[in-house]
This record gives C-alpha cells, structure tokens and sequence, in this order.
C-alpha cells in the first residue's frame, strides 16, 4: 500500500537527521554546562565572572530544547494520555489516533512556520543581546529547522497510523469523518474565526477551551500540540488570527531562550548520568547492608534506595523503573510478600520528587515565580518523614507477620562502611549540589550544571563512564529535555491565552466568594489534584492547571512554598492511586508476571501513610518552612 510504504521510506531517511540533530543538542548542552560550571569556578575563586555569560547561555538553550523534539517524535516518546482511549473498541482507536496524529502534524507545522517567521522579524528589526551583541535571529532560523523536523516526524506517524487503519478494511477509514471534521474545524477557526458570529464572555470561552484542551489530551494528542492548538484557537476567537500566531512563534523564543530554564536540562542530565554510572545499584547495595537484616528489611531498603535515587533523577517514574529491576529479584529471592515487594519499589520512587534536587519543585517554581531554592530546603523535611514513616509502617508489618518480609542476611560493620564508601559519590554530588545553594556560592541554575559536571567526573573517574554511555546519556538528556519543553513552551502560550480571557481572576474571586473555609476549599483543590495525579505524570499536570490554581490559592492566604510542598505530594501519590496509577503502569513493565491488582493492593498500606503525612504537613506547616525559614530568611 502507497500509505505504508511512504511512511517506510519518508521514517527511513528522516531518523538518521533526526537522530544526528538530537547529537547537536547534546554538543549544546554539554558546551552550557562547561561555560556555566567555568563561570561559577571563576567567579567564586578570582571573582572574575566571564563576560556576557547568560547570553551565550540562552542561545545554546535554543538549540538544547528544540534539538530532539523530532527523534522523541520518530521513537514515539512524547506524552500522551491513553487512559480514555484505550477503553474504546479497536476501530476506534485507531482512528481517533490517526486524527489525533493529523492534529499534532498540522499544529507542529504551523509552529515551525511561525519561529521561521521569527526568524524574519528578527532580521528586519536587528535585534541582538545586550553585552556581546548577539545576532538572535539565526537561533529563530535554527529553531524552525529542528520543528520542520519535528513536523514530517509527526507527519511520518501520522502515516503509519492511517496504514494500519486501511489495513484492516477499506470500509474503517468512515470512522475518520467526525475526527478530520474537528481538526479542519479548529484549524479554520484559528485561521478565519469571523466565520463564528457567536458572542461569547471572555471568561466562559475560557472555560470552554479548558474542555477543548482536556478533550484533546484524552483523545491521545500530543499535551504541548494540545496546548499549543487550543492557545491559537482561543486567540484567535478572542482576538484576531495574526494574535494568535505571533503568539505561537513569540513563545517559542522567548521561553527557549530564557536562562532560567536552563535549570531544567542540566539537572536532566545530571540525573541520566547518574543513571548511566550505575550509582542506582551502589545504593541499593548500601541501603540493603544497612537494613537488610532487619524483618522487612529488604522493602526498607528499597524505599531508601529509590528515594537516594528518583532524588537526584528528579523524577519519579525513572526510580521505579530503575530499582524495579534491581531490588524485585532480590526479594523475589528471598520470598517476600510479592505486594510487599511491589508496592514498595512503587511508592519508593514517588519518594524523590519531594527530596531536592527535584524536577517537581523546579516546575512548580519556574511557572509560579517562586524561589527554586527556597522549595528544595522546603522538600527536604517531609521528604524525611515520608521516608522515615514508610519504613516503620514496614518494620511494623513485618514484626506482626513475619512471613511478608524475612529478615535477609547480617552484614559486618566494615561491610557496611565500605558500602557507604562505594555509594558516597552520589552523596557527594547532593551535598556538592545543595550545599552550594545553601551557602550562597551559586543559583539553583548554576547548581544544574555542577552537578552535571561533578556526575561526569566521578563517572569517568570511578570508570563508570565510557564514550559510548557519555553519548546514550546526552542523547537520554537531550529527549528528556525535549518531551518536558514541549509541554512547557506552549504551556506558555496557553497561560498567556488564559489571561487574555481573564478566567484565573474570575475563577480566585468566585473560589474566594464561596462560603467555606479556606481549608475546605483547599481540600477539594488537593483532592481534584490527586484524581488528576492517577491519569497523567506529575510535571504535565503542574504545567496544566498552575495557572489556573494558584492565583485562587494565595488568594485564600496560604503560603506558596508551603502550598508546592503539598502540591507535589499529592500528584506524585496519584501516581499510585488506581485505578490508573502512572508509577503502577511503569512498574509493570518491569513485574509482567505480577497483577496490576496485585500491586494495588501492595501500595494500599503505603498510600495510607502518605494522606496521614499530607494531614500532619497541613496541620504542622513549620515543617515545610522551617529550613527555608532558617536558611533563607
């Protein structure tokens, strides 16, 4: 069929592209980390900063953050929700994902011709940076190139899908009208929305673009294509089409070259590295040493391990899937209670997003505007109690039935001493990280690449590291940053769109109004956020619903590092929370011969403990800001 093999052929010749653009991004960021890390060295021991740094900086990001959109495209990498979709008959689903691909294609398109038309402002206009006088508009030119990448990646998936809808009868491709109906609609309104003559209040189309864009992310588009659609078309209804689209393309510089993103990619690839120099397995060897011999010692080493590890990751499913494959056999090995086993590796990697350095934190800081500093110190107390909780709760079990969790072998003190000194690299790497923020020798940004710096060091070093994973790293890195950027560029868009349509305002006094107290109504936000914890990862939904939440929360007179704190809990314990449960769903690809009931019924116990933590934190909020308070002032 001319479908399949043009999808074939046009996959063929794009991935090598795709795939050596994704090898540019990691030259990038590998050259930001060394300017970053050589400017911090200078500037703390010569006092002689380098000159025009956060320029070079952010025209580097651009490159970093579109660079590997297209081979995350091609792999099939980037977020999607199939929670909805996958309930639904065969036919369905495949065409619902072919229109779901034509939206994505159509969308992409349109945002590389926008940065191209970028790129041409910025021509005509001559801007440049302020100190070394940069030329921007090369970086606009570069940025449409790698999302005309990104566009035939998705244009190529497209293919594939409608391939394998016409295979199964000539009489499916029916069930395409309705879908190709909404995309050509939302399309030609974001072109030409005089053709609706409706008038509507600003703050109800709000609300119906919010219906439209969860629609869209249930019925399996791209989150950022999802974003970025419903930003253009709310826009363009509100406004003009040529608003909406100058929208599109002026995010997709501003955000891509703003330093203060940079923080994100760094500590991306601090964690790969991390990772990538089996550490992981150094901590689990430590932490099962140490604890191992106790009734359930095993689980409780687990817990520790995965939190050590998802902390410097930052984030949480990373962890599962890592320790899944470590730790499962071990106490397969010696007959643990298998919901024991799993319910522990699944709820231990929820442990590090709540222990700094955190991807969690940073997002919630980056879109918030709060102090990412101030949120590490915050984390770092109920990331304790969480941890410290969980394994008595395990301790407890085991004692009352010791057949869940036997007592493993007793190791010698020097046996444990010399495991802490084969895992004391990465403890080295936090206190470096940490430490350095603390005391004031540099930003969170800077701390990114540190302790980038500091994991290739001790990699190579310990020769943990070779060429060939050093490159799977960057790579991992730079796909990384790409599924997370696409979601937080356009996210950009959107929020803007959203104040265009006054709804945040709207919406903090409504909620403000409401006769209830202040807690009451913090309880259903936090309740609404686990739900949407359970069908989608934490970072996409902070992204999602930020703007939207938390102008009504500092209306109601709550602190916003305290407020994160509990944020960031939540999402990640709807990340074991069935009947969706996203750190569940990971875990089995590691546990296949383990039912997901199964599982569920493991975490139950640990999900307990959790809410019990959230209820201390909301009636104890000096945990939280205690550290901050102290460090920071």
């Amino acid at each position: 069929m001319w479908v399949s093999n043009s999808a074939k052929n046009l996959k063929k010749y794009l991935k090598p592209v795709c795939y050596w653009s994704t090898i540019t991004g990691g030259i990038a960021l590998v050259l930001m980390m060394l300017l970053i890390s050589i400017d911090v060295s200078l500037r703390v021991f010569l006092n002689a900063p380098i000159r025009g740094i956060i320029e070079m900086v952010e025209c580097l990001l651009i490159i970093v953050i579109f660079s590997g959109m297209a081979y995350v495209e091609i792999l099939g990498e980037h977020i999607k929700v199939d929670v909805l979709v996958d309930k639904f008959p065969p036919v369905a689903q495949k065409t619902i994902t072919v229109s779901a691909n034509l939206l994505t294609a159509s969308i992409i398109a349109i945002l590389s011709w926008q940065c191209l038309h970028q790129g041409q402002f910025l021509i005509t206009s001559g801007y440049h940076s302020g100190i070394l006088r940069i030329p921007q508009w090369p970086f606009a030119l570069i940025s449409s190139f790698f999302m005309m990448l990104f566009a035939l990646a998705a244009f190529t998936n497209f293919l594939e899908s409608l391939a394998v809808l016409l295979a199964d009868g000539t009489r499916d491709y029916l069930w395409l009208i309705p879908g190709v109906f909404i995309v050509v609609g939302l399309l030609t309104v974001s072109m030409k929305p005089d053709i609706i003559t409706l008038v509507i209040e600003e703050s109800t189309f709000g609300i119906i673009s919010l219906l439209v864009l969860f629609t869209l992310i249930f019925f399996r588009v791209h989150v950022g294509a999802a974003m970025a659609m419903t930003g253009l078309w709310g826009m363009a209804f509100l406004t003009d089409s040529e608003s909406g689209l100058s929208l599109l393309g002026m995010v997709s510089q501003t955000v891509a070259s703003n330093y203060v993103w940079s923080v994100a990619p760094l500590f991306m690839l601090m964690g790969v590295l991390v990772a990538a120099s089996e550490f992981s397995r150094d901590l689990y060897n430590a932490a099962y040493k140490w604890l191992g011999h106790m009734r359930g010692g095993l689980a409780s080493a687990t817990l520790a391990a995965c939190a050590a590890f998802a902390a410097v990751v930052g984030d949480s499913l990373s962890g599962v899937i890592t320790m899944g494959t470590i730790a499962l056999p071990e106490m397969k090995k010696f007959k643990y209670n298998i919901k024991l086993a799993t319910g522990c590796i699944a709820v231990g990697g929820s442990l590090g997003i709540l222990i700094p350095p955190s991807l969690g934190f940073i997002v919630y800081g980056l879109i918030t505007e709060q102090s990412i500093g101030r949120l590490f110190l915050a984390g770092f107390l109920p990331g304790v109690l969480a941890l410290i909780s969980l394994i008595i709760m395990v301790y407890v079990r085991c004692r009352l039935n010791p057949l869940l969790g036997p007592a493993g072998p007793k190791f010698s003190i020097i046996e444990r001493i010399v495991s802490v000194k084969k895992s004391s690299p990465v403890f080295a790497m936090f206190f470096l990280v940490m430490g350095g923020i603390w005391l004031g020798f540099f930003t969170p940004t800077e701390a990114g690449a540190i302790g980038a710096f500091s994991a290739i060091v001790f990699g190579l070093i310990l020769r943990r590291l070779n060429f060939a994973s050093f490159i799977e790293s960057l790579i991992s890195g730079i796909k990384l940053t790409s599924v997370i950027f696409f979601i937080f560029v356009y996210a950009t868009a959107f929020t803007q769109y959203l104040t265009v349509t006054q709804l945040p305002v709207v919406l903090a006094n409504f909620v403000s109004g409401l006769d209830l107290p202040a807690y009451g109504i913090l309880s259903v936000i936090l309740f609404v956020y686990l739900l949407l914890g359970c069908v989608m990862n934490a970072l996409p939904v902070l992204i999602l619903t930020l703007p939207v939440v938390f102008p009504t929360v500092i209306s109601l007179g709550f602190d916003p590092i305290w407020f994160g704190v509990l944020l960031v809990i939540l999402v990640e314990i709807g990340q074991i929370t069935p009947p969706i449960g996203m750190s569940v769903f990971a875990l089995q690809g590691v546990a296949k011969d383990v039912p997901m009931y199964t599982v569920f019924a493991g975490v139950f116990p640990f999900w307990i403990v959790l809410i019990g933590v959230i209820i201390i934190l909301i009636v104890f909020p000096e945990i939280c800001l205690f550290l901050p308070n102290l460090m920071m002032g």
